[in-house]
């Protein structure tokens, strides 16, 4: 029997930790888009001429904002680094 628990807390193990490698990207990409909504919904129209001016074009829409701003986040959160403070005094 508690070879069979074991077996089980293992497999729970490895299945939690697939299930947040796979779920979490796209928390992260609800959440981005959720703010997006609100980006677009706020400051929509003065971003989005801002942007087609900057790169001169007019590619940019204001129904783009929600998928590039959840797209980013997915994305810039797989390069995220952590800074250290290793000053010991």
């Amino acid at each position: 029997m508690k070879d069979v628990l074991k077996g089980a807390g293992v497999f729970s193990i490895i299945g939690g930790f697939i299930a947040l490698l796979v779920f979490s990207p796209v928390i992260t990409f609800g959440f981005a888009y959720i703010g997006g909504m609100i980006l677009a919904w706020i400051v929509g129209d003065g971003l989005i001429k801002g942007l087609n001016l900057m790169f001169d074009t007019t590619r940019f829409t204001r129904e783009l904002i929600p998928l590039t701003c959840a797209t980013l986040a997915t994305i810039g959160r797989y390069f995220k680094s952590s800074q250290s403070n290793t000053n010991n005094k």
